[in-house]
């Protein structure tokens, strides 16, 4: 089989995958929870149908080492999350808690991605669900001198310096899916990127979503200086001069917003693939130390002894 034919190929399943996913999420979930009148019956079972079917959906394409899951992003200084629709961690360092009623808590350092999915939205609860994203992705600013588990950044796991406040390979991945929303995306684009700051607490740049996907209205992302669709609403720039001594600059991309032309076009959604993988596999996965999570709570004596040989 030539390249081409195996691109093709790859391309034609991609394809498969998503007219099913958008068949399930829009069609089979009314089908199974609206009434012969068109209301919708049993909306808490609706709701978790849907995440579902994101899930199995998005583990399409993500590495094999995360799981995708629901639950609460912890911190071990105490913070804890909303309740997240989606979360999508590291399995290899990333503890199994959950409580008596099956619920899972997950350490912040582990966490890769979180998501929101969501009906038919009105620009007010787009802007209050991207707000939630963003508190939640500020979690990641409590840390101090974490360990990198794993990292694309030039020095590596070991030499590596946390910064999410301006390295977009330190920030979790966020992202909203929605069914459609009832307001025309295109112009109402200025009034949704401004959600960050038309409320106290403001949130900076680094805070901002990575990806917004509407099945029926289209994507927003970002646009690199290249000319390419972006994943990060900025990336860190390492700036040589003359002399050879470097500097680094963070530059902020453009939003960029895809609009499907015809009511049948996936092209939008091909878009959110591949950028959901790149997300995913460039964000740092860092080690979360248990022992400041499980602090002790009682009077112990340490008793010590010497081994012998």
């Amino acid at each position: 089989m030539s390249k081409q034919q195996s691109d093709n190929a790859l391309s034609t399943l991609l394809d498969e995958k998503i007219r099913s996913f958008v068949a399930s999420f829009i069609q089979s979930s009314r089908r199974l929870f609206v009434d012969e009148n068109g209301k919708l019956v049993h909306s808490q079972e609706f709701g978790v149908y849907r995440e579902r079917i994101v899930s199995d959906f998005l583990k399409l394409f993500s590495p094999e080492r995360m799981g995708v899951d629901s639950g609460f992003v912890v911190t071990s200084g105490g913070r804890i999350s909303s309740q997240c629709d989606i979360v999508i961690y590291d399995k290899t360092v990333t503890p199994l808690i959950r409580d008596d009623h099956c619920q899972r808590f997950f350490p912040i350092e582990s966490v890769c991605a979180v998501g929101e999915i969501k009906s038919r939205m009105s620009l007010s609860e787009l802007k209050l669900a991207l707000r939630k994203l963003a508190k939640l992705k500020s979690l990641r600013d409590s840390l101090y001198k974490p360990s990198y588990v794993y990292t694309l950044k030039s020095g590596g796991v070991r030499n590596s310096i946390f910064e999410p406040e301006r390295d977009e390979l330190d920030q979790i991945f966020t992202f909203l899916i929605c069914e459609s929303f009832n307001f025309n995306l295109q112009k109402h684009l200025c009034e949704i990127v401004d959600c960050y700051t038309e409320q106290h607490p403001k949130h900076p740049f680094c805070h901002r979503h990575n990806v917004i996907l509407s099945l029926n209205d289209g994507l927003m992302a970002y646009l690199h200086p290249s000319g390419s669709i972006f994943q990060f609403p900025s990336q860190l720039l390492t700036l040589t001069d003359q002399n050879g001594s470097s500097t680094h600059k963070v530059s902020l991309m453009k939003h960029r917003l895809i609009l499907p032309q015809e009511a049948q076009s996936i092209e939008h959604l091909r878009h959110f693939c591949t950028l959901f993988h790149q997300g995913l596999t460039t964000v740092s996965v860092l080690y979360p130390d248990m022992g400041r999570y499980i602090q002790s709570k009682e009077d112990v004596m340490f008793v010590d002894l010497e081994q012998k040989h």
